[in-house]
């Protein structure tokens, strides 16, 4: 029996140091959870304002985005406008030459009708003069009669 009883005081030695050891553990693993949970709330903390900031720039880049579409079909508006107005241009342009062309023409006949007025005048005062060597192609210069250099 003291066999017995050496055997149970050892035994129960042994699961007293087991159980002193399994608390301190416990108090370790309290003590470090609530470090855990202390580090889980500061980083919290400190991410809060990251998601707010981060929140803040999609609401921004989606506002540029916005911005971004409308300044792209105010662009494509505008070449759009641009193409018209070049192409408006190049009608006036046409048109222009045009007028100008007519408008030489016309001067050119008002000049020889000019001319050729002139020259029944001057046929019509003296009738005895020949005035076929008179054309609108010569002019006098220092008392010499040359030929027209054209402007254009």
């Amino acid at each position: 029996m003291a066999l017995l009883a050496r055997a149970f005081t050892t035994r129960e030695t042994a699961l007293k140091q087991e159980l002193t050891s399994l608390r301190q553990a416990e108090k370790d693993l309290s003590k470090r959870l609530h470090d855990k949970s202390q580090e889980a709330v500061e980083l919290e903390a400190k991410i809060l304002p990251l998601r707010t900031r981060a929140i803040e720039l999609e609401e921004a880049a989606e506002a540029s985005k916005a911005k971004m579409v409308r300044l792209e079909d105010r662009s494509t508006n505008q070449e759009v406008q641009l193409g018209r107005v070049e192409a408006e241009l190049l009608q006036q342009a046409e048109r222009f030459k045009e007028a100008e062309a007519e408008l030489t023409e016309d001067d050119v006949d008002a000049y020889a009708a000019g001319f050729e007025d002139a020259l029944a005048q001057v046929a019509c005062a003296h009738p005895k003069m020949d005035a076929s060597p008179f054309v609108a192609s010569i002019r006098v210069v220092d008392g010499q009669i040359v030929p027209r250099t054209l402007p254009f």
